[in-house]
């Protein structure tokens, strides 16, 4: 009789390392999304954006991570109960995962283009996503203190780059060492990757996700990372994230003239931030630091003319290739004749030019699922960091492209702001 109640004593040191094995790996996923970005990957000589090589090297390592993270926690909470959890506390994951499914099928077997750009740029963040909402609490807590000494030294390692020339991270485009960009690329790799992860932090900081510090601390926080955003010279996400700033400022203050309950530390802070931003920034602008980033806004380049060309990418399309599927051929020959070198600076203008109208619009609904998710989890503070990043993503090639930013985006909203408003997904632990 006493055998047979050895194995309840031992089963919880079973469960146990399972699910030790699935916090670590998603741990290490989110670790190697923050600090191996492509640059890293081109450093080390992995074709992960340039032809040759194994097909393997196509995909980023933290895609990997996920799926092995995910596969793990599946055992962990079991298939079928994941699936059923899934389909009952988020139905909009499982509409997004079908959307990957029918963008996927339109790359590779009707328009014969490499996956490894739906996987990296979707399933990496879906997988992750799941993942995330599977942790314990108090993991949670280490990746948000984690989170903002990453913007720390990030911040940190972008005023360097900007004053000393030097590059922690190689920059690399189309496999040639790139010396001549004044522009830094400190953890991120890229520069305007670190200003759109910068400008996001910054929302989340002057948000819910700052309450965390006190006032001084929170206050440095934003000046701090909001001065390395020139370091990285991100116009868009820079003139986005003050746009969003001053409004956030602004409503605060007209919360405070109604006399409408309202959170007196936020308000006060984001108010003395913009106090400061304009004081610093006038003293910046006249002693001349300033001057190289300024100067973007001067010459883009040919960014804006790009952005007025590229719509003309569908100039003698035939209308049933349009709505199912384009001629790439066709698309690349109007690119070149209208010297589109810099590409097609909208994701959105991308899609539709890449995938179809069809494919597209019901890609994009699966999108707004998964993005309705993201809310769902962290509340309505989720609302403007997310409204960020697409405003600034369509900007650039950004999601239609191969990239990790969504996946990196996601996980900061997640783990920056609170979670608290669906439970997380259940193992039985409770």
């Amino acid at each position: 009789m006493s055998a047979s109640w050895t194995t309840p004593v031992h089963r919880p040191i079973r469960i146990a390392r399972p699910i030790g094995l699935a916090t670590g790996l998603t741990v290490l996923t989110v670790a190697v999304l923050f600090l191996v970005s492509s640059k890293v990957l081109q450093a080390l000589g992995i074709p992960y954006a340039s032809t040759g090589g194994s097909p393997l090297t196509k995909f980023h390592p933290a895609t990997f991570l996920s799926l092995a993270a995910l596969g793990t926690w599946a055992i962990v909470i079991g298939p079928g109960r994941l699936l059923a959890a899934l389909a009952a506390q988020r139905p909009g994951i499982l509409v997004f995962a079908m959307a990957i499914a029918l963008l996927t099928f339109q790359a590779a077997v009707v328009q014969q283009l490499p996956i490894s750009a739906v996987v990296d740029t979707f399933v990496l963040p879906l997988a992750l996503f799941i993942s995330i909402l599977a942790l314990r609490a108090s993991v949670m807590e280490r990746l948000v203190i984690a989170l903002h000494l990453f913007f720390l030294v990030n911040s940190t390692l972008g005023y360097a780059e900007y004053f000393t020339g030097w590059r922690l991270t190689p920059y690399y485009e189309g496999g040639v060492l790139i010396t001549y960009d004044w522009r830094s690329t400190a953890l991120l790799g890229h520069p305007l990757i670190n200003a759109l992860a910068t400008g996001l932090y910054l929302l989340i900081l002057s948000g819910p996700g700052g309450r965390r510090f006190d006032l001084p601390v929170r206050t440095f926080l934003l000046i701090y990372s909001l001065g390395a955003m020139v370091a990285f010279g991100g116009r868009a996400a820079t003139v986005m994230a003050l746009v969003l700033l001053a409004a956030r400022g602004l409503f605060s203050l007209a919360k405070v003239l109604s006399g409408r309950p309202f959170g007196r530390r936020d308000a006060f802070a984001v108010i003395v931030v913009l106090t400061l931003i304009a004081t610093i920034g006038s003293l910046l602008v006249q002693g001349g630091v300033l001057d190289t980033f300024l100067s973007r806004f001067e010459d883009d380049s040919g960014s804006a003319a790009t952005r007025v060309a590229m719509f003309h990418v569908f100039d003698g399309m035939a209308l049933r290739d349009l709505f199912f599927a384009p001629d790439l051929g066709h698309v690349a020959s109007n690119q070149r004749r209208l010297d589109l070198t810099i590409g097609i600076e909208s994701f959105v203008v991308a899609f539709f030019a890449y995938y179809g109208i069809v494919t597209t619009l019901v890609f994009f609904a699966g999108l707004a699922f998964f993005a309705a998710e993201i809310i769902r989890t962290v509340g309505t503070p989720g609302l403007v960091p997310l409204a960020y990043f697409f405003l600034v993503s369509s900007t650039s090639t950004g999601i239609a492209n191969k990239t990790t930013d969504m996946a990196l985006i996601m996980a900061m909203i997640l783990i920056g702001l609170d979670r608290r408003f669906i439970p997380p997904i259940s193992d039985g632990r409770s």
